[in-house]
């Protein structure tokens, strides 16, 4: 079950991308995916199914959440050029 919501995470993480930045679906996909990336840890560990590829799978999902926020956000963002290099 925990790795099935881990899963939901990199499907939102990866729909991200498909939907502008800071519009209705982006923040709904974004919040599901947060809200899946505080669940899944409480959910392994009370139903006993702790395991190296949830492990490892949360992690590629964090991964995957964070550079696709990245990729969406960077470009609206108030930064000076010279910062992204």
């Amino acid at each position: 079950m925990a790795n099935f919501i881990t899963c939901v995470r990199i499907v939102c993480s990866i729909a991200l991308l498909f939907f502008p930045p800071l519009s209705i679906p982006f923040y709904v996909l974004y919040i599901t995916a947060g809200f899946t990336d505080m669940v899944d840890g409480t959910v392994a560990r009370k139903t006993d199914t702790v395991s190296e590829l949830g492990s490892k799978l949360d992690t590629f999902a964090d991964f995957i959440l964070a550079a696709a926020c990245l990729i969406k956000l960077m470009p609206v963002s108030d930064v000076e050029n010279w910062m992204y290099v």
